[in-house]
């Protein structure tokens, strides 16, 4: 199976704006099978909430595809992301003036999973008639 390393995270704040760059750079590595049959994976990039209880999905940053290749593979993908998304710990604020300031934890989850081709299917609209030789 694939390997990922080096998983960075890094959350910038834009200037005049109340959503906040989210960037995740990471590094994949395809096994000698994999790169034979230029097997294609799903890859899935997810901002995380790092809770006691549970972790929550915050924000998809990318959902996309990629095909195995020789060597290393270097991965960057950024998105916008709201500030309400990025605050997974909701700080209490009484009268407009913050009270309680909790800190956010946020780390990315990067997942790739071999690409199943799936089969479709899709119906018509119903056509009403008298379609027999009588008709």
């Amino acid at each position: 199976m694939a390997t990922i390393t080096n998983v960075q995270l890094s959350i910038d704040n834009v200037s005049g704006q109340k959503r906040r760059k989210v960037t995740v750079k990471y590094q994949l590595r395809f096994n000698p099978r994999e790169e034979a049959a230029g097997t294609v994976f799903d890859e899935k990039v997810v901002l995380r909430g790092d809770d006691p209880i549970f972790d929550d999905e915050r924000a998809i940053i990318a959902s996309t595809f990629v095909k195995a290749q020789p060597g290393v593979v270097s991965r960057s993908f950024s998105k916008m992301v709201s500030q309400n998304r990025l605050d997974e710990d909701g700080d209490t604020i009484i009268f407009g003036v913050p009270v309680l300031v909790l800190r956010d934890e946020l780390y990315a989850r990067v997942t790739l999973t071999p690409f199943e081709p799936r089969g479709a299917r899709a119906d018509s609209n119903v056509v009403t008639g008298q379609f027999g030789p009588g008709a």
